[in-house]
């Protein structure tokens, strides 16, 4: 994509996320299918179409066209996954059970307009893992630990743990409390960066959790817990991206935030997209086999060994030996 193109899609990517204006700003006809594929490589063309509502010159009709059945269809994925979602809080609870959503729905309800978030799956964390992986018998085993299953067409995934974190729960914030939720967001995003590859659309999640819940928190609880799970270095240039590249306000980050260089992280943004889809190592791993999807998936968090060493040694290499102890768990 050329830099012309790159920079269109951030100027709408920022105006939707936080609902601003664009007087005069116009884009180029010859860079609209790439800002569009922009948008769907980084899973964010709701906001991409919030963006383009706050031009003042004219879109193309081909594009405005396209626009619209990003939007109807965003709105009815984000349908099917609310229904989907609240039968299964439902029908956990009547069991006795108290699962808590991580990400998607929890997040969404962040954004001006919730059902223009690009949902994928669901997310339950559950604290009686054992006794809601028994509802589902038909759920298989990620390599992470999670169950895994299809309702309706819809992926949805139980996780033992809230926290993408190698820690006993009890050293961190509550699930489900604004300081939990900011903590899970991060973390998830680190995750994803140190493996297969992470897009702005986690990055958008966080940061428009941290606007939404400015003065709800204790930000030296937050800090401490960073610490404590060794993640400060990472959230500072996590926060740096989000400050930098999409226009958060620095003072909702932590007290005495300065920014860093955010190149590192932004190169992993930039170059895979949402999950590193559309990296070189993803693109390769669909063409291989099952055993050559995990050969190439393993090579892809060693190549970022020197990024996970830099900014959280600790989590990326216990983050790599579950995953590859699971692997070899399952046997697939």
């Amino acid at each position: 994509m050329s830099d012309t193109s790159w920079t269109s899609f951030m100027t709408l990517l920022r105006a939707g996320l936080w609902e601003q204006n664009l007087p005069g700003c116009d884009i180029p006809v010859f860079d609209w299918p790439e800002v569009l594929q922009l948008g769907r490589d980084q899973a964010v063309m709701g906001l991409v179409l919030r963006g383009t509502a706050h031009l003042t010159k004219h879109v193309p009709e081909t594009i405005h066209a396209e626009l619209m059945a990003w939007e109807t269809a965003l709105r009815r994925v984000s349908e099917r996954l609310d229904r989907v979602e609240k039968d299964l809080l439902k029908e956990f609870r009547q069991a006795g059970l108290h699962p808590v959503v991580q990400k998607g729905s929890a997040v969404a309800r962040y954004y001006p307009d919730p059902e223009l978030r690009q949902g994928g799956d669901i997310d339950l964390f559950c604290p009686e893992f054992d006794q809601t992986r028994a509802l589902v018998p038909m759920a298989r085993t990620a390599p992470d630990g999670a169950a895994v299953f299809s309702r309706v067409g819809v992926t949805v995934e139980l996780h033992p743990r809230y926290y993408d974190l190698h820690l006993d729960p009890k050293r961190l914030p509550a699930p489900g409390t604004p300081c939990g939720e900011l903590l899970l967001l991060s973390a998830h995003i680190l995750k994803h960066a140190i493996g297969s590859g992470v897009g702005f659309k986690q990055c958008c999640d966080l940061a428009r959790a941290l606007e939404a819940l400015e003065g709800k928190y204790d930000k030296e609880e937050f800090r401490a817990a960073l610490r404590g799970a060794g993640l400060l270095r990472w959230h500072q240039l996590l926060c740096s991206v989000l400050v930098i590249d999409l226009g958060l306000k620095p003072e909702r980050c932590l007290p005495g935030f300065v920014p860093c260089d955010p190149g590192p992280l932004r190169k992993i943004i930039r170059s895979g997209g949402n999950f590193g889809q559309t990296g070189a190592v993803r693109q390769k791993s669909l063409q291989g086999g099952a055993v050559g999807r995990k050969a190439i998936t393993a090579a892809g968090f060693l190549r970022r060994v020197p990024f996970s060493l830099r900014y959280a040694p600790r989590e990326a290499f216990a983050t790599i030996r579950e995953l590859l102890l699971g692997n070899l768990r399952n046997g697939k």
